[in-house]
Formats: structure tokens, C-alpha cells, sequence
């Protein structure tokens, strides 16, 4: 019986793997060709599809009934196949950026749902905000989270917002969703997002999304630092900063 349940289970994995693949190289696919060029019959193929879209691996396109390769394989797979050459030139320019401000400076990505700190780079300030490499974080708190999430478009980070855990980390933690998405409004029109003691009280963090030349959000930069350090004219400046330093390194990445 034990072999037949791991039969069926390498079954499902290899059917999920066809349609990522397929999505991956035509971009989207309505279910009706997914079944035709997979061979997956269409029980299937809608039950595999539901499982990737809660876990952001897929999304659909409500109006045209696609589906195509969602955010956390951006975020993370696509991150970590190049990860050397995003860590090498991101370091540099984050190296830049904490000797600039001298404030902690960090770089994450996004999957399933969770920001997943890649590396950062502490302040030399006795008061400083720190975080931890690898780390999983929330997407509805955080800069790095905002800043990504106001790079996509707007029905997919309603999406994603919708699905995510919002918990109330402090006072100020925004958990509404349309609330959230006003300040995503506000955030893709100004090039960074703001954490104003959303995630952790006496810390204010600035975020950036990278962006490369096929207009998807690779990952984010941000500078965090302790509130009495990072008020709004400080935030404004970080701010525009890191805009600028986001747009670089998207095109060095190309």
C-alpha cells in the first residue's frame, strides 16, 4: 500500500513539474492547452494548478483564464538560479550604501508568500537595527515585502496580500488589505516602500524593488535603522537613494 501512495505521489510531482515547465517557456496557458501539450487530464490538471496557486507558484489571469509562473518562483527560483551574480553585484552597492548612511542595509527576496532575507550588511552604530540571513519574514510589514509587492501588478499583489498571514506585529501594522493596497498606490508612484514601525516597534525600514529588464521584481533593497535615526526627511532621502541604487543593479542584471 506504502509504495503505491509514493507511486501516486512521484505521479503528481512529475504531472506539477510538465505544467511549470510548459508555463516557463509560453509564458501562459489556458488549462485546455496545459492538458493538451502535458498530457495531464483536467481533474488533475485543476487540482495540481490550485495547489501551486496558494503556494504563489502559479497565478491566473481571471479575465483571459490563464494561468502563468507566479511570484514565488520569481521571487526565489529564479533569484537563486543566479544568485551568485545577483550577491556579487548587489554587495558592492550595498557596501556603498551602509558606509553612505551608515544604517543596516539588506537584500530579500519573496516566496511563498514570506520575504527571505539573502545578506546584509550591519550599521557600526552602537544602536542599530539587525536581522538574520535567511530569515522569513512578512510580506505586509516589511519594506523589502512592500517594495516588491508595489513592483507587480496590482491584482497580483492583491492576490498575494489576500493570502498571506497579516498579523498585527505592533500598533502601527497595517493589516487591511485595500489599506495595504493604497500604499502599494503610493509606494510604486514615489520608487520605495516604508515600514514606519509596522513590523518592529523603534525601527523604521526603506525599501526598493530590483527590477530587470522584463519589468518582474527579482528582489529588493532596503535600509533599516532605529526611529530616533530614520525620520521622514532621513526616509525621503534613504528613500531616493535606494530607488536609484535598485534601478542600477536591475540593469546590471539585465
Amino acid at each position: 500500500m506504502a509504495q503505491v501512495q509514493r507511486s501516486d505521489e512521484v505521479a503528481v510531482l512529475n504531472k506539477a513539474m510538465s505544467i511549470l515547465s510548459l508555463l516557463a517557456a509560453d509564458v501562459s496557458c489556458t488549462v485546455a492547452r496545459i492538458c493538451a501539450e502535458t498530457g495531464v487530464t483536467k481533474p488533475a490538471a485543476y487540482r495540481i494548478l490550485k495547489t501551486l496557486e496558494t503556494g504563489g507558484y502559479v497565478v491566473r489571469d481571471e479575465a483571459r483564464r490563464e494561468y502563468s509562473v507566479g511570484p514565488a518562483l520569481f521571487g526565489l527560483s529564479r533569484a537563486l538560479r543566479s544568485s551568485n551574480d545577483l550577491l556579487q553585484l548587489a554587495r558592492p552597492l550595498m557596501q556603498e550604501l551602509n558606509e553612505e548612511f551608515d544604517e543596516t542595509v539588506n537584500i530579500g527576496v519573496v516566496n511563498n508568500g514570506k520575504v527571505v532575507y539573502l545578506d546584509t550588511i550591519e550599521s557600526a552604530q552602537r544602536l542599530r537595527s539587525t536581522v538574520h540571513i535567511a530569515i522569513r519574514d512578512h510580506i505586509h510589514s516589511t519594506a523589502l515585502g512592500k517594495a516588491i509587492l508595489s513592483a507587480l501588478p496590482p491584482e497580483e499583489a492583491k492576490r498575494m496580500l489576500t493570502q498571506a498571514d497579516r498579523p498585527a506585529l505592533t500598533p502601527n501594522t497595517v493589516r487591511s488589505v485595500q489599506e495595504l493596497l493604497d500604499q502599494l498606490e503610493q509606494f510604486r508612484a514615489q520608487g520605495y516602500a516604508v515600514d514606519d514601525e509596522e513590523n518592529e516597534v523603534g525601527s523604521r525600514c526603506v525599501g526598493s524593488a530590483i527590477v530587470t529588464a522584463d519589468g518582474r521584481p527579482v528582489a529588493a533593497l532596503s535600509i533599516s535603522a532605529p526611529t530616533s535615526r530614520m525620520n521622514s526627511r532621513a526616509m525621503s532621502q534613504v528613500g531616493r537613494r535606494l530607488h536609484q541604487a535598485a534601478v542600477d543593479l536591475g540593469q546590471m542584471l539585465g
